[in-house]
C-alpha cells in the first residue's frame, strides 16, 4: 500500500483535530444558546400568561366560554413552541378548566404547590413549574386571573422549550459543510504550505545526497538557502561535504605518500632479497666447494698414507723378488711365476700412483684450442677400445667452431672419464654420440649414450667426493669431482640429463674466444 504525503498525513491530523473542536464548539455554543432560548421562552410565556390574564381581568365580559375558546386559540397560535394555553376557573376553592387551544391534549389538574401559591397571593403572584411525566422539556407558567379584586381563575401557558440535542440537530447541516470546507481548505492550505516551505527544499536536500551517494564529493544546496529550519540542514549537509572533501583529499595524499614509501621499501627489499640470496649462493657455493675440497683432502690424504704404507713392503717384496729372480735360471717354472709376481707388484705400483695423480692438481697453462680436432684426435685414438667393448660412435662436430681456452691434456683426462663412465653404462654395448656446437657466443660438448641411465637422486650426486654407482673395486668416487674441478679451472660448466633405462647426456659449455 502506497505511504500518503507528508501534507496530506499532516492535514488528516490538523482535520481530526479541528474536527474535534468544531464539534466541542459546537455543543459548547449549542448549550449555551439552548439556555439563553429557554430563558426568552420562558420569559415570552410569561408574558403571554400575564397579558392574557391582564385581558381576561379587564374585560371580565370575555369569560364566556366562546369568547375564552377563541382567546386561548389565539394565543395558542402566536408562536410555534406554545403548547396550549388554558383558562381555568375558582369554583368551590378548586380550579376547573374552562378553555383550552389545544383540545386533543389530555387535561391535567394545577399541581398543588401551585393551587396554594395561587390562592395565598392571587393579587401578583405567578407561578411556573416544569412538567412532570414527560417526554418533552415542557414549561407551565400560572398567571391569576383577578376580577374586582377578588381571583375568578388563572391563565396558563405550555411552552415546550428547545434543548442543546434539538439546537444541534437544527443545525447540524450547516456544521457539516462548515467541517467540509475546513477540511479542504486546510488540505489545499497544507499543501501549498509543504510545496513551497517542504517538499522544494527536501527535494533539494534528497538531490544532493543522492548525488554524494554516487561518489560525488562536490554536491551542494546552493540555491535560495532560507534562514529556517531546511536552511540549516543545508548549511550542515554543504559544510559536512566539505569536511569529507577535506577528508578525501587529506587520505588520497597520505595513500600516495604510503603507497610511495611501500614502493620505495618494496624496491629496497627486493634489493636486499637479491643481495642475500646471491650471497646465499654464493655461501652454497663456497660452502660446496669447501666440503669437495675437504673430501678431495682427505681422499689424498688416505692415498697418500697408503701408498706410504704400502709402498715399504711392496719395495721389500720387489727386492725379494729380484734376489730370487737373480737365483733362479731364467726358464725355470719358479723364474716365470717370480715374474708374474714382479708384474702384479708394478701394477699395484701403478695404481697407487694413479691414484695420488687424481688426487692433486698442477698449474695449468691455457692455450686457444679447437675442441673438434680435439676431439678428432681423442676418438681416434679411442677406437679400438670403442670396438672391443662394441658401442657404435657418432660425431656430430659443428663446422667453424670457434676457439676455446684451455689445456688440452686436461680437457683429455675429461673426455677420457665420461667416455669411461659411458661405457660402464653400456655393458652389452651400445650406442655413443659426440657433439659439439655454437650458442650465443659459448661453445657446447655433449656426450650422450644410451646405457642404464640413472635416477634423479643418483644424478644430484655423482659430482660429490667418494661418490659411486660402480662395483666395489671398480669406481673411487673420484672421477667426476676430478672433471668437475679441471672444468672449474676452464671456467666451464656441466651437466647432466638422465632418466633409468634411457641413457645419460653430460653436457660441458665453455665460453667462446673472442676473435
Amino acid at each position: 500500500m502506497p505511504s500518503l504525503k507528508l501534507h496530506i498525513k499532516t492535514a488528516l491530523i490538523a482535520s481530526a483535530v479541528a474536527l474535534a473542536l468544531l464539534v466541542v464548539s459546537f455543543l459548547v455554543i449549542s448549550a449555551e444558546i439552548a439556555s439563553q432560548i429557554q430563558d426568552n421562552e420562558r420569559t415570552e410565556a410569561r408574558l403571554q400568561a400575564e397579558s392574557l390574564a391582564k385581558t381576561l381581568s379587564l374585560f371580565p365580559d370575555q369569560s364566556t366560554a366562546d369568547d375564552l375558546d377563541q382567546l386561548t386559540n389565539l394565543v395558542g397560535g402566536s408562536r410555534p413552541n406554545l403548547v396550549t394555553a388554558r383558562v381555568w376557573k375558582l369554583e368551590n376553592g378548586d380550579f376547573v378548566e374552562q378553555a383550552a387551544s389545544d383540545d386533543s391534549l389530555p387535561t391535567e389538574t394545577i399541581p398543588g404547590d401551585v393551587k396554594t401559591a395561587l390562592l395565598t397571593d392571587s393579587a401578583s403572584q405567578t407561578v411556573d413549574t416544569p412538567q412532570k411525566n414527560s417526554n418533552e422539556p415542557l414549561y407551565r407558567i400560572f398567571t391569576p386571573i383577578v376580577i374586582k379584586n377578588k381571583l375568578w381563575g388563572a391563565v396558563e401557558v405550555v411552552e415546550r422549550l428547545d434543548t442543546v440535542s434539538t439546537i444541534a440537530m437544527r443545525y447540524a447541516g450547516n456544521l457539516v459543510w462548515i467541517v467540509v470546507a475546513t477540511i479542504l481548505l486546510m488540505t489545499a492550505a497544507f499543501y501549498l504550505l509543504f510545496q513551497n516551505l517542504v517538499y522544494e527544499p527536501l527535494e533539494k536536500i534528497l538531490s544532493a545526497m543522492d548525488t554524494a551517494k554516487t561518489g560525488n564529493l562536490s554536491a551542494e544546496i546552493t540555491e535560495n538557502l532560507k534562514q529556517d529550519e531546511f536552511g540549516r540542514v543545508s548549511a550542515n549537509f554543504n559544510s559536512m561535504m566539505s569536511q569529507i572533501r577535506e577528508m578525501t583529499a587529506e587520505r588520497e595524499h597520505r595513500s600516495e605518500i604510503l603507497e610511495e614509501k611501500v614502493r620505495a621499501a618494496t624496491v629496497e627489499l627486493t634489493q636486499k632479497n637479491e643481495q642475500l640470496e646471491t650471497a646465499n649462493l654464493e655461501l652454497f657455493r663456497t660452502t660446496r666447494r669447501m666440503t669437495e675440497m675437504e673430501r678431495l683432502a682427505a681422499a689424498g690424504q688416505t692415498a697418500a698414507q697408503f701408498a706410504h704404507e704400502v709402498g715399504t713392503p711392496l719395495n721389500l717384496i720387489s727386492g725379494h723378488v729380484q734376489l730370487l729372480q737373480s737365483s733362479m735360471a731364467s726358464d725355470s717354472k719358479a723364474a716365470t711365476r717370480l715374474r708374474t709376481i714382479s708384474a702384479q707388484i708394478e701394477r699395484i705400483e701403478q695404481i697407487v700412483r694413479e691414484m695420488l695423480d687424481r688426487t692433486r692438481f698442477g698449474a695449468s697453462e691455457h692455450v686457444a684450442l679447437n675442441l673438434n680436432e680435439l676431439l678428432r684426435k681423442f676418438l681416434d685414438a679411442l677406437e679400438p677400445t670403442l670396438e672391443k667393448n662394441r658401442v657404435a660412435l657418432t660425431a656430430n662436430l659443428a663446422p667453424a667452431l670457434p676457439p676455446v681456452a684451455g689445456d688440452a691434456n686436461r680437457l683429455q683426462q675429461v673426455f677420457l672419464n665420461l667416455v669411461n663412465n659411458a661405457l660402464d653404462a653400456m655393458p652389452e654395448g651400445g650406442k655413443l654420440t659426440v657433439s659439439t656446437a655454437c650458442e650465443d657466443g659459448e661453445v657446447i660438448v655433449e656426450f650422450a649414450d644410451d646405457g642404464l641411465g640413472m635416477s634423479r637422486e643418483t644424478s644430484a650426486k655423482i659430482f660429490q667426493p667418494l661418490f659411486t654407482t660402480k662395483e666395489r673395486g671398480r669406481g673411487t668416487g673420484l672421477g667426476l669431482v676430478v672433471v668437475k674441478q679441471i672444468l672449474q679451472e676452464h671456467e666451464a660448466t656441466i651437466a647432466v640429463a638422465s632418466a633409468p633405462g634411457k641413457g645419460a647426456k653430460f653436457s660441458i659449455t665453455f665460453k667462446a674466444e673472442k676473435p
